[in-house]
């Protein structure tokens, strides 16, 4: 029995329900062996899931099987639109997981075509890998590893390569990457949706994909040879909050017990929470934005806009000259999904005590090799942020020249923001005072070349740019057209050493790897992954920790 593709093509932004994702097959001439008679999976044995039955495809490494495609939800298009997630559909047969699911409605303008994915409402998939002989018995279950995508509402999908997971699949992983919902499908709040909901508030549809998918994890990890008391959550950027907001959660507590988040976190009273990808908004202003977008949208009910199509939303909200009322969508502090905000969590010790790994990278933050500033910009953004302590600023930070005034800003964003992870991890342990370690790290390696491969990186990105590591925690250097040295090769290999051995043991620490020392509060340290493997201070001298520490420890917003 076989199922014809159901994805709209590749151009189009698809809002049709598909009964499975595209191209999958359901084969009902394989016959299945018991788990108990085969304790090892393989692309050729089929692995019984609760929903049912599924074969993968040889991997990008020899030795690795993966898995794509698999359903953990429901269908979210007609009345599941800006619903928490329903459960999977299931199947009869067996079901050839070898083709990736689609990617959920969002923005590809300027993407090229063979790049793109079907996209559907029809998105809630999943994919795994899981190194040949892997083990159903309890005893040699691996750990597993769950990605969660990054990004800005474009190029936000699951499939592609600079996230496969192969190689920490060969070094003893099961790794695990979904497409979950973004946008204004992943982040509406509306009050008709806060009083439909039962739960006084709304949006954060995506970070409920994320519980879902961990629940189905959970239920169904080791017949992939995978522990599901051994999972850790990861995510960069725009993934990384959903790692923070669940575990603040109650939703997914006990789902994973360790948080790698890449680009990552700030102390809570940091003012860029006002603006990145891991602040929120709260549910009152959130709320207006989504009454705005009905109206926007010429909708005057749920059921109205329930009824539109998938890609007029997209092109509405992402069309030059849209209003920025109603077509602004991110985290939002609903009281349920995300129960309090990070400063309450940490002051309530309610942040899950679970080991974190956490980082950003030189050139994020402001900072970048191109930026150019001139003396009165530097001396007027020193003015406008710092105020009466704008001169001490400039005394740590001199500029007489453009040129050391563009230098000196980057090297002020590159401290502060060291600086602000830094304070988070003492929040994590002092003011929550949780007892689980944190490993943390500064990127500085450039990735060399030109990537046209993964539509979420830039073409030519700026230094070691925002989400320039993702290359090497994966160890996937095959991912990518990118002209890669020796060096390459050996940063990524120690690198996702330390992410493997992490997910394995809540500690990236190793037989012939570099030291990382865990935080300690006493002692504002980070460690360099990239150009170096090594401890560094979190700010170039004492008193320039001492100054930015002052700096955001009296901001009076507290996120």
């Amino acid at each position: 029995m076989n199922y014809s593709p159901t994805g709209v093509g590749r151009r189009d932004f698809l809002g049709r329900t598909a009964g499975v994702a595209a191209g999958t097959t359901l084969l009902s001439t394989l016959t299945p062996t018991p788990a108990s008679a085969t304790p090892h999976t393989d692309a050729s044995h089929p692995v019984r899931t609760r929903s049912g039955l599924v074969t993968g495809a040889p991997a990008a490494l020899p030795g690795v099987t993966v898995y794509k495609g698999i359903p953990y939800a429901a269908s979210t298009a007609g009345e599941n639109r800006w619903r928490a997630p329903q459960p999977p559909p299931s199947w009869q047969g067996v079901r050839e997981a070898g083709t990736w699911g689609a990617a959920c409605p969002q923005p590809v303008t300027g993407i090229a075509a063979d790049k793109v994915p079907p996209l559907s409402e029809d998105c809630l998939n999943l994919n795994i890998w899981t190194a040949d002989g892997s083990s159903h018995a309890s005893r040699d279950l691996r750990p597993v590893f769950v990605w969660i995508y990054g990004g800005r509402n474009s190029a936000m999908w699951a499939s592609q390569p600079v996230y496969d997971g192969a190689n920490l699949a060969a070094k003893g992983a099961v790794v695990v990457t979904y497409n979950h919902r973004v946008g204004a499908f992943g982040n509406l709040a509306h009050p008709a949706l806060s009083s439909e909901g039962g739960h006084g508030g709304s949006g954060n549809w995506g970070v409920q994909d994320t519980v879902a998918a961990l629940r189905w994890i959970r239920r169904n990890i080791a017949a992939f040879g995978g522990d599901p008391e051994r999972v850790t959550l990861a995510g960069w950027s725009h993934g990384s909050s959903f790692v923070n907001i669940l575990m603040i959660s109650k939703l997914a507590r006990g789902l994973f017990h360790r948080a790698l988040l890449s680009a990552g976190v700030q102390y809570t009273k940091d003012p860029a929470l006002g603006h990145v990808a891991g602040g929120y908004a709260r549910l009152a202003t959130a709320e207006a934005n989504g009454t705005a977008f009905a109206t926007y949208m010429g909708a005057t009910s749920l059921s109205d806009l329930r009824a539109l199509p998938a890609d007029e939303i997209v092109t509405k909200v992402y069309a030059q000259g849209a209003p920025a009322a109603g077509t602004s969508f991110g985290n939002v502090l609903d009281g349920y999904v995300l129960p309090k905000s990070y400063t309450a969590a940490m002051k309530s010790r309610t942040e899950y005590d679970i080991p974190v790994l956490t980082g950003n990278n030189k050139d994020e933050n402001g900072a970048s090799p191109a930026l150019t500033m001139t003396v009165a910009a530097y001396e007027a953004y020193a003015a406008t942020t710092f105020g009466e302590r704008a001169t001490d600023f400039l005394a740590l930070y001199p500029a007489t020249t453009d040129a050391e005034a563009a230098a000196q800003y980057n090297n002020y964003a590159r401290d502060e923001e060291r600086v602000s992870t830094f304070l988070w991890g003492t929040q994590f342990r002092a003011t929550a005072g949780n007892r689980s370690p944190v490993h943390t790290y500064w990127w500085t390696h450039v990735p060399p070349g030109h990537d046209t491969t993964n539509p979420i990186e830039p073409a030519d990105g700026a230094g070691a740019y925002h989400g320039a590591e993702k290359y090497y925690l994966f160890g996937n250097l095959y991912g990518t057209d990118r002209p890669w040295t020796a060096a390459d090769y050996a940063i990524a290999d120690t690198t996702s050493s330390y992410v493997a051995n992490f997910a394995a043991t809540g500690n990236p620490n190793g037989h012939g790897l570099p030291a990382w020392p865990a935080l300690r509060t006493s002692k504002p340290v980070s460690m360099e992954l990239g150009d170096h493997f090594a401890p560094l201070s979190v700010a170039d001298t004492e008193t320039k920790y001492a100054f930015l520490k002052g700096y955001l420890e009296a901001q009076v917003t507290e996120y």
